[in-house]
């Protein structure tokens, strides 16, 4: 697959920093969103992500010297410099700048008519997603690639009678893309083969701020193979809480001491958006028919009442 332009439609936290990634990887990008205001914002996101990566990247050397310097060692100029040599910064304030210009605002879907790969990166509702999906469709190029980043939804329901629908998957990135690797990769009934084969060695090739990124074949399930796992646990943190057998700060205490989760199971729900948590959760339940994923009352509570987590300023914590 040669992507030579890309777009990303929906620019909230997860499209912004997706668009960033594929421009840290030398795709020009247009970032489209429905208001101006909010595309700004999106590209706001996305100087925010490289500026924090720049200004990562330019701290690095002094940080290590003020560290050995902390552990009582006396660094020589010499010494000092060799440290900062080896610590000189890839990322420069050049390069950065680089990576902001190629990503580009829009609120028109005729930006599209000359991408290669399209990212779909709205909010997780079927009905959102397919409106999306069928006013991308008559603009896009016919060679080009559609990809949505569901993290529960049917591909092949999302795609159905689209002419785009054979080369339409699930390129699910995962929260923060500029840092965590993974992408769950999966086509629908209808995918052709080589669209899936291209898709992910596309993804091998690329990179986030850390890491090489890790696409991983995944077959068309309700909520693929991370949500499908990780959504029940967060789901039971919530009965276990409500139960009273432990607090939600004890039980993330507990879930990082006991069991070596880098962040407990509300942590990580704030993180991720209680919205987006009680929808994976309902998907999975709908989708399964299995009643061990119903949404626990005290998640749909706060969905209800709008305390979504960290976007929000409250979830299971508050963070104002």
């Amino acid at each position: 697959m040669r992507v030579e332009k890309a777009g990303v439609v929906g620019a909230g936290t997860m499209g912004a920093a997706i668009a960033e990634v594929l421009a840290f990887n030398g795709i020009p990008v247009v970032l489209k969103d429905v208001d101006p205001a909010l595309v700004d914002r999106g590209l706001a996101r996305v100087r925010a992500y490289v500026d924090e990566l720049v200004a990562f990247h330019a701290e690095r050397a002094d940080k290590e010297i003020a560290r050995i310097a902390e552990l009582g060692v006396a660094l020589t100029d010499a010494q000092q410099e060799a440290v900062r040599s080896r610590l000189r910064p890839k990322v420069t304030r050049a390069r950065g700048d680089e990576v902001i210009a190629r990503v580009r605002g829009s609120t028109s879907y005729d930006d599209f008519r000359d991408v290669d790969l399209v990212v779909e990166a709205v909010f997780e509702d079927a009905g959102v997603k397919r409106t999306v999906l069928e006013a991308l469709d008559p603009v896009l190029p016919e060679h080009a690639v559609l990809g949505t980043n569901t993290s529960s939804l049917s591909v092949s329901r999302l795609a159905r009678g689209l002419a785009h629908g054979p080369a339409t998957l699930a390129v699910h990135f995962f929260n923060p893309p500029t840092t965590l690797p993974l992408v769950e990769v999966a086509g629908g009934v209808d995918t052709r083969e080589d669209v899936v084969t291209e898709t992910i060695g596309l993804l091998e090739g690329m990179r986030n701020h850390r890491y090489p990124l890790v696409p991983i074949r995944v077959k068309e399930s309700p909520a693929f193979v991370v949500n499908r796992i990780l959504i029940p646990v967060l789901n039971e943190a919530c009965f276990v809480r409500d139960e009273g057998l432990a607090s939600a700060r004890d039980i993330d205490l507990a879930l990082r001491s006991g069991a070596g989760m880098p962040m407990g199971p509300f942590e990580l729900g704030d993180m991720i958006g209680l919205d987006v948590v009680l929808e994976v959760a309902e998907t999975l339940q709908r989708e399964t028919g299995d009643p061990k994923f119903r949404p626990a009352v005290s998640l749909r509570r706060l969905v209800d009442a709008g305390h979504l987590g960290r976007k929000t300023g409250r979830g299971f914590y508050d963070y104002s």
